[in-house]
């Protein structure tokens, strides 16, 4: 069953920096130039904190 957790951590870190790239990089969703770098800091910053979570639930579930 850990394995499920583990995939859908690793998953929610992917869509959170692939957005946070398309965010950056496109306007494909028009809002202001303050929302949209607070919006990619978030991203960012959740998307390391699932990464730091997800590491560490691999890597106590190798022991």
């Amino acid at each position: 069953m850990n394995y499920i957790q583990h995939f859908l951590g690793i998953l929610v870190v992917i869509l959170c920096f692939s957005f946070a790239i398309l965010l950056f990089t496109t306007d494909l969703i028009a809002m202001e130039p303050w929302r949209k770098q607070i919006m990619i800091v978030v991203f960012v910053g959740y998307g390391s904190f699932r990464a730091y979570r997800a590491y560490k639930g691999i890597r106590s579930h190798q022991k």
